[in-house]
């Protein structure tokens, strides 16, 4: 087990969850499987360089998997039960979608992150 403690290992499932460009792959992965990482890109209107590093977060979570076709690499949902993680959350965000929205400890943590990724940007531009 990852450090030994399935607290951890939760909490890196959910990070991997957690944030908005692998849950549009998901969702992309449910509507149509399997699809490779250009056409991933097309449909989200993002640079293959970022789409192939949520792909690689979501094959080493074990969330998705990937299958070697010729040139190109076709990537699908690795299991239902993500699936029903997924709409377990749904069904459960439903019933508290505005306490969530406004959570401020969330909203932080994402500010932090985009300001953490932007500053990173600017170093290597």
């Amino acid at each position: 087990m990852i450090y030994g403690d399935m607290l951890t290992a939760r909490a890196h499932l959910f990070r991997a969850l957690g944030e908005r460009v692998r849950l549009e792959i998901l969702e992309h992965l449910r509507e149509e499987s399997p699809l490779t990482v250009s056409e991933i890109c097309e449909r989200l209107g993002r640079e293959q360089n970022l789409i192939s590093h949520h792909l690689s977060c979501l094959k080493n979570c074990g969330l998705v998997s990937s299958e070697k076709n010729g040139k190109n690499v076709h990537y699908s949902i690795k299991s239902e039960k993500v699936l029903k993680i997924t709409d377990l959350a749904d069904e459960h965000v439903r019933g508290i979608l505005e306490g969530v929205l406004s959570c401020e400890v969330v909203r932080d943590h994402e500010r932090t992150d985009t300001e953490v990724g932007q500053a990173s940007g600017a170093e290597r531009g």
